[in-house]
């Protein structure tokens, strides 16, 4: 019995780990759709090293936005995002990609990238070869070839430069091994011979070093595309591009007719509200002016807000030390303030600025040495 009891945990820890995943259903991409993303400056070795817990609060992000749009002809899927061009072929089961475009020249594959796999979990990963040519200048022919492996290598909570805080976010994380060779364009003139895997296996020992590019792509539970992204280069060793983008949680609840997330979001607000559900109002003892709650571990508060002010207080009665967490956040459970507080014995107060936050209302959750209660406020 007691092994089975210890199996039994085991297998529930594990599915509670691997619940989130990456669908066809809500991550799939959509014709018409445009999104925007924003440059993010912040120390990406930190940020690619982590494996759960990703922070960005206070990171420098550029005012300049950069549009994505995605468009459907026929049956293929084109994106297309600071000058550059990704057809992408979609199925039910994966999605494909099948040629990219530049100023410099355009690449078609005659042995497709699966850039997506449904559904994806943690631990889940996929792998292959690619193969592309195309006109380089409209002066080369070049070949591009490789391989690739695609692995949801992490899960965790990520803080956003705003301080808005994505509970459940899953990574995926893209290893690329390129190669190139380059021929004459007249080349293209004749017919050009489709690699193999073997072709692919064995040129790659001939051509030299292989160009490593890593994607990382963030899914937060609720958006369909990924809330953060970044990418890297390294020649020989030697990282050649570093880059971050955000696209945060506004810009994604703003795409029209995403019904299916939008109900994602709205059943994550009713699993948090139902882990603070069954609070209700205790007496207080007297002599402790304005408290209006009082918690099982005798920690007593009252939640106030001047009218028209963006600074929420808490005035609290604790009957010994405790350490308080306080968090903002939305009725979909994302925080976007966050507070600690050593709260000493006897009467006191601490405050929370939520200047800047979007008006509307939002939820203060109490934390007391493990002990939670909410309360509702608004920002007018």
């Amino acid at each position: 019995m007691k092994h089975f009891l210890l199996l039994l945990s085991e297998v529930t820890f594990c599915l509670t780990m691997s619940g989130q995943q990456i669908n066809h259903r809500l991550n799939s991409y959509r014709s018409d759709e445009m999104l925007t993303k924003q440059r993010v400056e912040t120390d990406i070795d930190g940020l690619l090293g982590s494996k759960g817990d990703w922070s960005l609060e206070g990171a420098e992000v550029s005012r300049k936005r950069y549009r994505c749009a995605y468009t459907l002809q026929e049956d293929t899927l084109t994106g297309r995002e600071r000058g550059e061009r990704i057809s992408l072929r979609e199925s039910p089961s994966q999605t494909d990609i099948i040629g990219t475009e530049d100023y410099m020249g355009r690449m078609s594959y005659d042995m497709a990238e699966t850039w997506l796999r449904f559904p994806m979990q943690p631990g889940d990963s996929v792998d292959g070869y690619f193969s592309a040519t195309g006109p380089y200048c409209e002066r080369l022919f070049v070949r591009r070839f490789g391989t690739y492996q695609t692995r949801a290598d992490a899960r965790g909570r990520m803080t956003l430069p705003d301080g808005t805080t994505l509970p459940s976010v899953l990574r995926l994380h893209t290893e690329r091994h390129i190669c190139t060779k380059v021929a004459p364009v007249d080349t293209m003139k004749y017919r050009v011979a489709k690699f193999t895997v073997d072709s692919i296996v064995s040129n790659m020992h001939t051509v030299g070093t292989p160009l490593r590019e890593d994607v990382y792509r963030w899914y937060a539970e609720g958006y369909r595309y990924p809330v953060l992204e970044a990418r890297t280069l390294t020649v020989e060793g030697e990282r050649t591009l570093e880059e971050v983008f955000v696209c945060t949680p506004e810009v994604q609840e703003a795409l029209a007719y995403d019904t299916e997330n939008e109900a994602e979001r709205q059943r994550l607000a009713a699993e948090q509200a139902a882990k603070t559900r069954g609070q209700s109002d205790s007496s207080i003892p007297d002599g402790v002016p304005g408290i209006k709650r009082q918690m099982d571990n005798g920690f007593a508060y009252a939640v106030s807000q001047d009218g028209g002010s963006d600074v929420i207080t808490v005035n609290y009665d604790a009957i010994q030390d405790v350490k308080v967490v306080a968090l903002v956040a939305s009725s979909q459970g994302y925080t976007y303030r966050h507070t600690e507080q050593q709260c000493e014995t006897g009467a006191g107060q601490f405050s929370i600025d939520c200047s800047g936050l979007r008006r509307g209302q939002y939820i203060i959750y109490i934390n007391v040495d493990g002990e939670q209660a909410a309360e509702k406020v608004s920002l007018k």
